[in-house]
């Protein structure tokens, strides 16, 4: 049972890990939240900057010129310079390392850069990358235009490894786009796409990029974990086999959520034998037994008549809704911050 705790108004983009909350408010100061809600603030900085992840409980933060971390449990700040400029992203930040994409006068480059030796590792075509996920010693990435193609780089030296297009792999005919980010788990990459009107989950080996199996309607919410994958589709929780994408188990939620008013309409997280839903419209948050479909506590964060399309919401992000061992963050369209603890 989750019980509301803290509500923190005007969080922007925050960073939320297991170990807290850290973001920037409008006087441009961090504000902290530990795991036992406390709050530290920093002094105001005259300065842009962005919070760009936390890693191994810091928090990395880009300047202009500089990357700065801040370990927040000791307040010890180390800082290293930083040579990019013109518009960049940090697609993702691992250990040390970060994968940059960056606009330079010869068009947009991919490089991976150690920050602690202010070391660029190497330096690659970055012109369509876009949505990445990796595994230490590959990068996966869809891609800004051509949404059929998923690309498998080395993270050693940026090399391509592979590539392919997603409706050249025999699926039902149709023009199929990827859903989101890929996800690796157990050296098999799993992607989910969709045409419009039929959606599949994907399972694609990492070696090669040769399709392993597919499940269909499967592709648009899933988790995938070393045995199985657990998907929500429509209003059933499906644990899909991870080595052939047979069904091993599917609990239907469909009479339980219509009894209790809720939208299936949600972001939506896995967590030790739960469904968490995050519901988009009506902003009513649940837990739910993956193996029963049991509803086990619900909470509407906002009045019904506050909410829907052009009322308050949840937005259709990954990066509003965390569940954690004891915790639980929603944000929602108001940048209104809701803590949840288990009582």
């Amino acid at each position: 049972m989750m019980q509301l705790v803290r509500q923190i108004n005007q969080v922007t983009e925050p960073l939320i890990t297991a170990a807290g909350v850290v973001y920037k408010n409008s006087d441009n100061a961090i504000i902290r939240i530990d795991n036992h809600l406390s709050v530290t603030k920093s002094e105001p900085d005259t300065a842009p900057f962005v919070l760009a992840a936390m890693v191994n409980r810091e928090v990395i933060i880009r300047t202009k010129d500089k990357i700065i971390a801040w370990d927040t449990d000791s307040n010890v700040k180390k800082e290293y310079p930083f040579n990019y400029t013109g518009s960049l992203q940090i697609k993702l930040l691992y250990d040390d390392n970060m994968i940059i994409r960056n606009k330079t006068a010869d068009g947009w480059k991919l490089s991976k850069y150690n920050f602690r030796d202010s070391n660029l590792i190497w330096e690659a075509d970055g012109a369509y990358t876009h949505l990445f996920t990796g595994n230490g010693d590959q990068l996966v990435a869809t891609h800004t235009e051509k949404k059929q193609l998923l690309s498998c780089l080395s993270a050693t030296n940026g090399h391509l490894l592979w590539e392919v297009n997603i409706n050249e792999l025999g699926l039902p005919a149709g023009s199929y786009e990827i859903i989101g980010r890929p996800q690796l788990e157990g050296g098999q990459i799993y992607a989910g796409v969709t045409n419009g009107q039929t959606d599949y989950l994907l399972c694609l080996d990492t070696s090669n990029g040769q399709l392993c199996w597919q499940a269909q309607g499967a592709g648009m919410r899933f988790q995938a974990t070393d045995q199985t994958i657990l998907c929500f589709v429509n209003t059933e929780i499906w644990q899909v086999n991870a080595s052939d994408g047979t069904r091993l188990h599917s609990a239907d939620l469909s009479s339980r959520i219509k009894s209790a008013g809720i939208d299936p309409y949600s972001n939506v997280i896995f967590r030790n034998n739960k469904i968490y839903l995050a519901g988009i419209l009506d902003t009513i948050i649940s837990e739910w037994n993956i193996q029963t479909g049991d509803l086990l506590w619900h909470y509407r964060i906002h009045d019904s008549n506050k909410t829907g399309l052009r009322g308050m919401m949840i937005p259709a992000a990954e990066d509003v809704f965390y569940v954690f061992d004891n915790r639980m963050y929603v944000l929602d369209s108001e940048q209104t911050l809701h803590v949840f603890e288990k009582a």
